[in-house]
C-alpha cells in the first residue's frame, strides 16, 4: 500500500470529463481516477480553501463522521483506493479506535466464539453495540500468535476482527466502509486523512509520463529482482485498460505533474 497525494484534477477537452490524478509521495507514478463533476468541485473547492455558505454534501458526511465520533470513539485513519476491476475504481473509508479496540462478540453458524470454531466456517454474526450483523468471513491470517479475520456485514461495512485468546475475546480493530473514490478523497481533504493506494491498484493503472513526447505510457515493467527497468514498458496493461488511456489521452497534460488544482 503507497501514500498517494492530490496532484491535479483534469477535465477531458473531448466530452468534459473530470479526472482526479493521485501521485505517490515517493515517486512519480501517477493514478489517474475519472469523477463527477460534483465531486471535482468538492475536492477543488476544499483544496482552494472555498468557503460556502451552507454545508456540501461532503461538509455534511465530515460533519456525520465527527459526530459518529463522539458516540463511538472512531476516527477516520485514512481512504484507500483498494481494487480496479472491470474500469472501475473501488475505495474503502478506514476507521480506527481512539481508546484501542472495543470488545465485540462473534457467534459461529455452528455454535462457540473460538478461533477454531470458525475455521471452517463462511458465515457468522457479530454483536456490536447491541447491534447484530450478519455477516460472511472474507479472509484469515495469523500475526504471530494473534488470528485475524475480515468480515463483510453486506451493508458496506467491513469489520477486521483478532482473537484475544487470554481472555478468550474478540476485539474490533478496524472498520471499513465501502466507497467511490471521488467521495473518499473529497471526505479525506475535510478530515486531513492521508490517502493510500493499493500495489494492485497502481500495478494495474499506476502511470508515468514520457518527458520527451509527453505521452502517458504504462508504468515501467519490473525485472526478476523487482528493479525497474525504464525502458520496457508494460503494454500489455494499455491494452487490458483501454478505456482509462483512451481517456488520458484526451487531457490537455502539457504541465502534467507541475500544477496543483
Amino acid at each position: 500500500m503507497k501514500e498517494m497525494q492530490i496532484d491535479s484534477i483534469r477535465v477531458s477537452l473531448m466530452n468534459y470529463q473530470h479526472v482526479v490524478i493521485l501521485k505517490e509521495r515517493l515517486t512519480d507514478r501517477y493514478l489517474p481516477i475519472w469523477i463527477g463533476p460534483a465531486e471535482a468541485d468538492a475536492i477543488s473547492m476544499k483544496l482552494q480553501n472555498v468557503d460556502v455558505a451552507r454545508p456540501m454534501t461532503h461538509d455534511l458526511l465530515k460533519n456525520t463522521f465527527s459526530a459518529l465520533e463522539s458516540i463511538s470513539g472512531t476516527n477516520i485513519s485514512r481512504v484507500v483506493v483498494n481494487d480496479l476491476r472491470s474500469d472501475t475504481f473501488y475505495a474503502q473509508i478506514v476507521f480506527e479506535f481512539n481508546d484501542g479496540p472495543p470488545v465485540v462478540e462473534l457467534q459461529a453458524q455452528a455454535g462457540g466464539n473460538r478461533a477454531r470454531d470458525f475455521e471452517s466456517e463462511s458465515s457468522l454474526t457479530l454483536v456490536w453495540q447491541g447491534h447484530e450483523f450478519k455477516s460472511t468471513i472474507v479472509s484469515r491470517w495469523h500475526d504471530g500468535r494473534k488470528h485475524f479475520m475480515e468480515i463483510d456485514s453486506g451493508e458496506g461495512w467491513i469489520f477486521e476482527v483478532f482473537h484475544d485468546e487470554h481472555n478468550n475475546r474478540w476485539l474490533l480493530t478496524k472498520m471499513k466502509l465501502d466507497s467511490r473514490p471521488s467521495d473518499a478523497i473529497a471526505l479525506a481533504v475535510r478530515v486531513t486523512a492521508p490517502i493510500y493506494a493499493e500495489e494492485s491498484v497502481l500495478d494495474k493503472a499506476g502511470i508515468i509520463l514520457d518527458g520527451d513526447s509527453s505521452k502517458i505510457t504504462a508504468q515501467p515493467r519490473s525485472a526478476e529482482d523487482g528493479s525497474p527497468q525504464p525502458n520496457k514498458l508494460n503494454e500489455q496493461d494499455l491494452k487490458r485498460y483501454p478505456a482509462i488511456y483512451d481517456f488520458l489521452n484526451t487531457l490537455d497534460l502539457d504541465d502534467f505533474g507541475k500544477k496543483k488544482s
